[in-house]
């Protein structure tokens, strides 16, 4: 063996193990566990006891006799792990540097390949073959094109529109399901064509089917690359790439599946042509070892594109701290990385005398590269409907994305064909870990289905209360009142809240199970541990129990005015112990329910409210009762109040006589809330009326009886010279004039002397 084969062989071989041994070990596991079933059965008949020789049966007894503590065969154990990574090791180098020696033999099978192609055939006969093979494929290109133009349908010109993700991935689907059709249609038309013209020599149809197979997928590939990236029609592109950009990676790797496609169906072709063994396995190493190139190569030259396509904006490539920004400079080293790490793993299952998947390297690396992309699409749509104030289309969105990962993840397991359906202890480590994660991410899933759903729903639910509400939530009329929400509406917060408990609750604990973890001791320690804080927290248990026969009986609702005794407001939160009340100056109260004795409510179903004021005695009681039921009837047509009135304003009569006046008193029934609004509309009506009809209102008065001044009474006798002094009376009275005159001025007695 040359040092280059030994160098290629250690360095193949530590990758390839490195990366196989969580798949390697599950399956090894397996069938170990296989074996050692057969080996370990015991024989039951005569015949069976008969065939076995005496060192056999005594080997068997003792084994027996050993106990099943000794069987390791199904149970981990690093020791015995490490030491089959280093036989399988040396076996891959051994079988790697044996296949390398066979360079040698490549010229002697392409040559012995092309005989039994060629060979036995008349002059020209391969010629005629390739021209049939290229007439079957230009009648394919002809029906392809006859069905496009058949199925045509105008297109239209989106090249002005926002197109949003959900219009972005139907015209996706659209264009790939007409790709698709056209496809088959080729397929189909060169496949009936060539058995038509051509003759029945098998090697022909072989060979024709196998690069027809090569063109399918070539066409397959492009046609999804060009339909996701949309080269000619940027407003349909689902990644955040220029034209250029995406003209660049279409060219890229169509070039390198292009030789993948026809280098593997070439190889498959020469199995078919007795180009067998070691020499057979070279040429799929050498026709791998080129696709991984070329992909890997287009990986890094297009590495900005692919890194800018996973940022969510432009400002967050360097300002933004998230994860997918920090990995998206690396993302395209990632996917050269991953793609080499892949197809040494698939060629060293190969040296282990495993199947080797081709087939799923390549469609895990597929998905390496358009999964990342289509999930930063997501998100972008996500932030751009929450900036829209759109609810549903970003919980979608989010459900989207967890099933894509869970879609992705069953896809891996199906094509590397990890078993997930098997017992405990019949699947290896991989496997099981394999399981695990994938139901984790189907209860995820539904999980976070059910929450978004639960989450909408009530939202919106409460949302619509709120707007049939209207304005009679306005806080700043709610001096002693105002109505509040609907009972639904004050119970759905309480219901969402604890609906997503339960939710995460389930979810938790069927994820725990799906990796193994026993919930029975988990529900039995939360019971004890819940019954333990229930008999510590008396007062607790207390407030919620209290809580739950409040809202039971619909004492209060949320946006109500009420008052427990010590404190009043209205009702603004609602929790599972307490409430809070804001008192219309502002303040915020919070009560426990167990210490609510009494609720008044001031904002359940209708509210009277009673004016009054005071008119001189000589008003006409008769006119200002049909001015005011005038009044009323006015109050009704008035657009702002009208939809607030139960009852209409009328007069209730004098209700009380003082010194200054009648008092006269009116009244009006609204719905809670408003009657503060319809007070100031009835008292300005009231006023502009009284204003109008020559009614005053009485203000009070102070009358005082000042006797003539220079008179001392009818009998008194004066003096023609000199007058007789003031009475006491005209003193006083003078006084009396003399403050009210200061007062009317706004000033104090002594200011004035």
């Amino acid at each position: 063996m040359t040092l280059v084969n030994q160098v290629a062989s250690r360095v193949l071989c530590a990758l390839g193990l490195s990366v196989l041994l969580l798949f390697a070990t599950g399956h090894a596991s397996h069938d170990a566990n296989a074996q050692t079933a057969n080996s370990e059965r015991i024989p039951v008949t005569e015949r069976e006891l008969a065939k076995i020789s005496d060192a056999e049966l005594r080997a068997l007894v003792l084994k027996r006799l050993a106990g099943p503590e000794q069987n390791t065969g199904g149970t981990f154990n690093p020791a015995h792990t490490a030491f089959a990574l280093q036989a399988a090791l040396e076996k891959a180098r051994t079988r790697l540097g044996t296949i390398l020696a066979t360079h040698t033999e490549l010229p002697s099978a392409f040559a012995s390949a092309w005989d039994a192609l060629t060979k036995d055939r008349a002059n020209g006969g391969f010629l005629t073959f390739v021209m049939l093979f290229g007439f079957s494929i230009a009648a394919g290109v002809i029906a392809e094109a006859l069905t496009r133009r058949s199925f045509a349908v105008p297109q239209r010109d989106d090249s002005h529109a926002d197109m949003s993700l959900s219009r972005k991935l139907g015209a996706f689907a659209q264009t790939l399901g007409g790709r698709g059709r056209d496809l088959f249609v080729f397929t189909a038309i060169a496949t009936v064509t060539y058995l038509v013209v051509a003759g029945p020599d098998q090697r022909d149809r072989v060979t024709f089917a196998f690069y027809l197979a090569a063109i399918v997928v070539i066409r397959f590939v492009t046609g999804l690359l060009s339909s996701y990236f949309a080269v000619g029609r940027p407003e349909r592109r689902i990644p955040n790439v220029s034209t250029s950009e995406a003209r660049a990676i279409m060219i890229s790797f169509s070039f390198a599946v292009t030789l993948g496609a026809f280098g593997f169906f070439t190889c498959a072709l020469f199995a078919t042509l007795g180009v067998h063994g070691d020499v057979h396995f070279l040429l799929l190493m050498i026709v791998g070892s080129v696709l991984t190139t070329g992909l890997a190569a287009s990986f890094i030259l297009n590495r900005a594109a692919l890194s800018t396509d996973l940022l969510l904006s432009p400002a967050s490539q360097g300002a933004s701290r998230s994860v997918r920004s920090r990995l998206a400079p690396a993302y395209p080293w990632l996917l050269a990385i991953g793609t080499t790490l892949l197809w040494i793993s698939v060629v060293t299952s190969g040296l282990l005398g495993m199947n080797p998947l081709f087939g799923a390297g390549l469609i895990t690396v597929a998905i390496g590269l358009l999964w990342p992309s289509l999930d930063a699409a997501l998100e972008r749509e996500v932030q751009r409907c929450q900036s829209d104030g759109d609810p549903v289309t970003p919980a979608v969105a989010r459900a989207v994305r967890l099933l894509a990962a869970v879609a992705v993840l069953a896809i891996l397991l199906i094509v590397w064909r990890v078993n997930v359906t098997g017992a405990a202890g019949s699947v290896g480590i991989g496997a099981a870990i394999a399981k695990a994660l994938f139901e984790a991410g189907v209860v995820t899933l539904l999980s976070y289905a059910a929450w978004q759903a639960l989450t909408i729903w009530i939202d919106r639910r409460i949302a619509e209360e709120k707007a049939n509400a209207g304005d009679q939530l306005d806080i700043t009329e709610m001096e002693i009142g105002g109505t509040g929400l609907s009972r639904m509406a004050t119970l759905l917060p309480l219901f969402k809240r604890t609906g997503q408990a339960t939710i995460a609750i389930i979810a938790f604990m069927l994820v725990l199970s799906a990796f193994g973890v026993s919930i029975g001791p988990v529900l039995a320690g939360a019971g004890v541990v819940g019954l333990a804080i229930g008999f510590g927290s008396q007062t607790l248990v207390r407030d919620i129990v209290s809580g739950a026969f409040f809202l039971i009986d619909d004492a209060f609702r949320l946006g109500e005015y009420i008052d427990l005794g010590k404190v009043k407001g209205s009702v603004e939160k609602i929790s599972i112990r307490s409430l809070q009340l804001r008192h219309h100056r502002g303040a915020l109260n919070t009560i426990p329910f167990g210490e609510i004795s009494t609720v008044t409510n001031y904002s359940r179903d209708w509210v009277i409210m009673k004016l009054q004021f005071r008119v001189p005695f000589n008003t006409d009681i008769e006119k200002v009762r049909k001015l005011l039921k005038k009044v009323g009837q006015q109050l009704l047509e008035v657009e702002d109040i009208a939809d607030g009135f139960l009852q209409p304003l009328k007069s209730q009569g004098v209700i009380d006589v003082d010194d200054y006046g009648l008092i006269l008193r009116m009244k009006f029934m609204s719905k809670p809330g408003r009657q503060f609004v319809i007070r100031r509309h009835a008292y300005a009506a009231v006023q502009k009326a009284f204003a109008e009809n020559g009614i005053q209102f009485s203000r009070p008065e102070v009358k005082v009886a000042v006797d003539p001044v220079g008179t001392g009474g009818p009998d008194a006798e004066h003096d023609d010279a000199v007058g007789p002094p003031p009475s006491a009376s005209a003193a006083a009275g003078a006084a009396a004039i003399s403050a009210a005159k200061t007062r009317q001025a706004g000033q104090t007695p002594e200011e004035v002397t």
